[in-house]
């Protein structure tokens, strides 16, 4: 099958190159492929342009350039800002001119860390690590049955040492959003520094750092129209006056955070993908929502057994995950193949969705489940066009399975 004839509805997993962000990356790999480190004409073209992208990211987190940390993943970010915040710091150091360099000693003796059990594994996997070493000591917040990390949970579970939580903007797999002005407003009240994963929802619906009280959060180019291999790290200003320590030692580039010669190429479309969200993504909301509600009632009306996971509201645009009783996913994908569709999230390779629906309460249906993410590119065409071959291929397994 030509891919190109793909109806392609797994735009949480990634998404296509906008033609702009290419336009804009190619003469980096060409005439313009100059070190932004060097001083001659070609490094301090690339420095320029660098900048330019840095001016863009924070113009779309409403933050300032010198707080984003170019990485090449949301994946080194959280890694980042997980282990970095946390390094050798004394847990009532957040809010000092200085960093303080003293082990955390307070109470209990460790740095105290909350999180979740439906977080991203580039956020679990990193806090687990460090729990296991003894460094940290960890809460797992348990979200409600719709995915949501209630405030008054976090606040019951902050103790004298808790330095830093971490909790996604949106769940990569039921597309549930989370408070986070809420959950931010109480670490700040009570001295503790906020990190956010927000990989899903950058691009797809506006966010303000500093009106929200984020210390940090972490983002991914190709979640946005923009190149796999660039990622960056919100450092706010308490966050930095904590001190955050490196975790790739080198050159000393990024102000010392993340040393290693800079993707250029991937910086600049990750800056142009940038521009592209503040322009659009008010628009493509709508768009992807209104043919998301078309993907929905369809199915709803020419399938029984059809249940949405997650908020049925408070959710990114534009997704649905769906459970389809009787129906194995893996093999209605695979029986589907003019659909690209996913059964889970696509960053871990291990492809296990079950983590988060059983922290929901619905094991049963993680080998049932699909996730659709409509994109800027979806038209209705090609959504009509997916409701006929979803809904052949679920009656076909389910009189298969009937028949068996």
């Amino acid at each position: 099958m030509n891919t190109s004839d793909v109806i392609y509805l797994d735009n949480n997993a990634t998404t296509p190159l906008d033609d702009a962000v290419l336009a804009a990356m190619l003469p980096m790999f060409g005439t313009q492929f100059g070190n932004p480190a060097s001083g001659h004409v070609l490094g301090r073209a690339a420095r320029d342009a660098v900048q330019q992208s840095r001016n863009s990211v924070a113009r779309l987190l409403g933050a300032r350039s010198g707080q984003i940390v170019f990485t090449a993943s949301a994946t080194e970010a959280n890694n980042l800002a997980i282990a970095g915040l946390t390094a050798g710091h004394d847990v009532h150091a957040v809010d000092a001119r200085a960093p303080c360099r003293a082990p955390c000693t307070h109470g209990r003796g460790r740095c105290h860390v909350i999180t979740t059990t439906i977080e991203h594994k580039s956020v679990a996997e990193p806090i687990r690590r460090l729990e296991q070493t003894g460094r940290i000591r960890v809460t797992w917040l348990r979200p409600d049955s719709l995915g949501q990390v209630h405030p008054d949970a976090l606040a019951a579970e902050w103790t004298a040492d808790t330095r830093l939580v971490s909790i996604q903007a949106a769940n990569s797999v039921i597309h549930t959003l989370n408070p986070i002005a809420d959950l931010a407003r109480i670490c700040a009240a009570r001295g503790g520094l906020f990190h956010c994963d927000a990989t899903q929802w950058i691009g797809k619906l506006p966010i303000d750092v500093d009106r929200l009280g984020i210390d940090a959060l972490s983002l991914s180019a190709h979640k946005f129209y923009g190149p796999k291999g660039a990622g960056g790290l919100y450092l706010g200003p308490k966050a930095l006056r904590a001190g955050v320590e490196p975790q790739i030692l080198g050159g000393g580039q990024e102000d010392g955070l993340r040393s290693g010669t800079l993707n250029v190429p991937a910086i600049v479309g990750l800056g142009v993908a940038s521009q592209l969200a503040i322009d659009r993504q008010e628009a493509d909301a709508v768009h992807t929502d209104r043919l998301a509600r078309r993907l929905w009632d369809a199915l709803t009306r020419c399938l029984s057994g059809v249940t949405l996971n997650g908020h049925p509201h408070e959710r990114l645009p534009g997704s649905l995950h769906l459970t389809l009783e009787g129906v194995d996913a893996k093999g209605l994908i695979a029986s589907v193949p003019q659909v690209a569709l996913s059964d889970g999230s696509a960053c871990e390779t291990d492809r296990d969705p079950d983590y988060v629906l059983k922290a929901i309460g619905r094991p049963e249906a993680a080998h049932h489940s699909i996730r659709c993410q409509i994109g800027r590119t979806t038209t209705p065409e090609e959504i009509d066009r997916a409701i006929e071959l979803l809904v052949a291929g679920v009656v076909r397994m389910r009189a298969f399975c009937r028949s068996s």
